[in-house]
């Protein structure tokens, strides 16, 4: 009986754990092996990998040069001024963190109340009550980030964002020449000018091996 009530409270904070927005991208972490995703794109053989200390080096180089040229464009606004001209025009931003700050409380408590009720062998309805609450919830967390993003799309901040998320996909990218793993492209730009569908694929799977493991 021991073990039984044991086994369900590891499944309640399975369970909980999955309905948790930050595992959405497990879809692709299936095809993780060693710390790297192999994929084909056009015939040729690519993978993504975890960035090494010298990546990690080249990464930040990149960013400081990336932010000192967003620094110096007098078009961009850093984040604490553009969000103070939003409230100057009545739009608070302030208040969606509030209400992002509430939904991650009220979704805590109704996790922990579907951990419960696993743990009680509750009836097949509460429990999907409970999920579909958390889901409803998790989707309106994720309209105010959208929402957020969307005002705060054009401040310093998440340009320079935006941009690292590139640089890591472009570090972690390689390509299969003679047998061996190579760095893909020899600069970002080329990474850039690469097709939509390879620089796609190596954000989603370089997000989830830089991020996920």
């Amino acid at each position: 009986m021991e073990n039984q009530e044991v086994m369900r409270m590891e499944e309640a904070k399975k369970i909980s754990e999955e309905l948790n927005e930050k595992y959405e991208i497990d879809r692709v972490a299936g095809l993780i092996k060693d710390n790297k995703i192999a994929f084909t794109h056009k015939e040729d053989e690519y993978r993504v990998r975890l960035l090494t200390q010298k990546d990690k080096d080249d990464l930040d180089m990149l960013r400081r040069k990336k932010f000192g040229q967003l620094l110096q464009d007098k078009d961009i606004l850093l984040e604490k001024d553009l969000i103070k001209i939003y409230k100057e025009r009545g739009i608070d931003i302030s208040e969606i963190d509030d209400k992002i700050n509430k939904i991650n409380t009220e979704m805590h408590s109704k996790q922990l109340k579907l951990g419960e009720s696993l743990s009680k062998d509750s009836d097949k309805s509460i429990l999907n009550t409970y999920k579909n609450e958390i889901k409803d919830l998790i989707n309106q967390k994720g309209a105010l980030y959208l929402q957020k993003s969307g005002l705060l799309e054009f401040s310093l901040e998440k340009q320079l964002e935006y941009f690292t998320i590139k640089i890591i996909s472009y570090l972690s990218l390689q390509i299969k020449k003679d047998e061996i793993f190579i760095r893909a492209f020899d600069d970002i730009d080329k990474f850039l000018n690469a097709d939509d569908e390879l620089i796609e694929k190596t954000v989603s799977y370089s997000l989830t091996i830089n991020y996920q493991i």
